[in-house]
């Protein structure tokens, strides 16, 4: 079978990262990040207290090296002598030296036949800065992304990262191996006046136009389908909620590339206030289905108003296995669920233990999974309280954890899904 390869090129900030996990959702295909992989390399250089600029000593390490590259579902993956580094990627000293790492031609040596092996199993959308002019030069699917410097910046500081993009694009575009270009062919995609789902319409077109094969790849039911309207009594919720959040408590959002925008997504979260549902259901730009505590249900305007908000009561107090087999049933008809896998609110902020409920759901639906972190909201609405205060919320939201065939499989037991549930709770601790 010929495998084909997506090639999507630009800056740093200018939402090839975004467009192309969509893409890939969309065609139901892996997305690679590129830069992941230079930033994993430097994690490890750092890690063992080598300068970035000390080519030797950079290239003996990486002699010793052992890099495994895979893909968990549509997102690639990689480990480093056993480890996944993925929690540091965006520390700020990965920033300051990644550029560095990148530049020295052993490393992208090695990196680019990594990259090229993924071609070999699978379709891709591969992103990065030299994927169409390098890595995959024949490939007659490219596209570069670009934005307005200012609008780019931005995003950046928006995602909490501080480096500059016009030194990183000076960088990029001037070192001697594999310089940042548009590559000869690459259809120029300007997503400054874009919103996420403009632009990635704009792209299925550019490769449309380009000859992709998008009716034998794509597959129903993903990114690419279209949000269905909010109902009315929903979207009055949702804008009402949305501008207190952004008003009262200068909501600040990162990471908001890695939302599943559509399709069915299992949304896990710490839990600090009743602040939490709204302020997560605000994320989309669709509905999703909420798990509330059935006391909350009480009083015939409650009873009414909560399941148009599509709250599923839950027992609090012994195990429901009634609630369980329902969120597994909404994930399966392709719903967004929210759970808080620690069931309580916080009473100091804390993230506190979870039941392994949340793995066996993910075991049995089998959807992805969207870890998501909360800071604040315990100061704005305390537990107990009954007090709104002024406090900063930010909602960090994590990269998506695909389960393969065999982990669903081999995820079975009281142990399966216990494990699965450290795991999940371990990418809400790291956000």
């Amino acid at each position: 079978m010929t495998y084909h390869a997506i090639a999507i090129d630009g800056p740093a900030a200018s939402g090839k990262s975004t467009l192309a996990r969509a893409l890939a959702e969309r065609l139901g295909i892996v997305m690679v990040n590129s830069g992941a992989m230079y930033r994993a390399v430097t994690w490890k250089i750092l890690a063992e207290k080598i300068d970035p600029q000390n080519t030797a000593a950079v290239f003996n390490l990486l002699d010793r090296m052992e890099i495994v590259c895979g893909h968990d579902g549509i997102v690639s993956t990689i480990r480093i002598d056993g480890i996944d580094p993925s929690g540091h990627l965006r520390d700020a000293d990965i920033n300051a030296n990644v550029s560095y790492v990148s530049a020295i031609p052993a490393v992208r040596e090695k990196l680019v036949a990594l990259q090229r092996d993924y071609l070999k199993h699978t379709h891709v959308v591969m992103e990065g800065r030299d994927i169409g002019s390098v890595v995959f030069p024949e490939t007659p699917f490219k596209i570069y992304i670009d934005a307005d410097p200012s609008l780019r910046s931005s995003r950046r500081s928006d995602t909490g990262e501080v480096d500059s993009v016009e030194k990183r694009d000076a960088a990029d575009s001037t070192r001697d191996t594999a310089p940042l270009m548009v590559a000869k062919g690459a259809a120029i995609l300007d997503t400054s006046h874009h919103s996420i789902e403009s632009g990635i319409n704009a792209a299925i077109e550019i490769l449309r136009k380009q000859g992709f094969p998008l009716p034998q790849t794509a597959k129903p039911g993903l990114a690419g389908e279209p949000a269905k309207p909010m109902r009315w009594i929903y979207w009055t919720g949702w804008m009402l909620f949305g501008s207190a959040y952004r008003s009262l408590f200068g909501l600040r959002i990162i990471g908001e590339e890695n939302l599943i925008t559509s399709g069915p997504v299992l949304v896990a979260s710490n839990h600090q206030s009743f602040l939490d549902p709204p302020l997560i259901g605000n994320l989309y730009k669709s509905e999703m289905v909420f798990l509330a505590r059935k006391t909350l249900f009480k009083g015939s305007f409650f009873k009414w108003l909560y399941p148009q908000w599509n709250a599923i009561p839950v027992d609090q107090d012994r195990p429901d296995m009634t609630s369980l087999k329902t969120i597994i049933r909404k994930l399966k008809e392709g719903h967004r669920v929210l759970v808080f896998p620690e069931g309580a609110r916080t009473l100091d902020g804390s993230i506190g233990a979870a039941a392994s409920g949340i793995g066996l759901i993910a075991s049995k639906s089998g959807v992805p999974i969207q870890p998501i972190r909360i800071s604040g909201a315990d100061k704005a609405l305390a537990r107990g309280s009954g007090k709104i205060r002024f406090a900063r919320i930010t909602v960090s939201v994590g990269k998506p954890i695909v389960l393969s065939e065999s982990e669903l499989k081999n995820t079975t037991g009281k142990d399966g899904y216990e494990a699965l549930t450290k795991r999940i709770m371990d990418a809400i601790k790291a956000l």
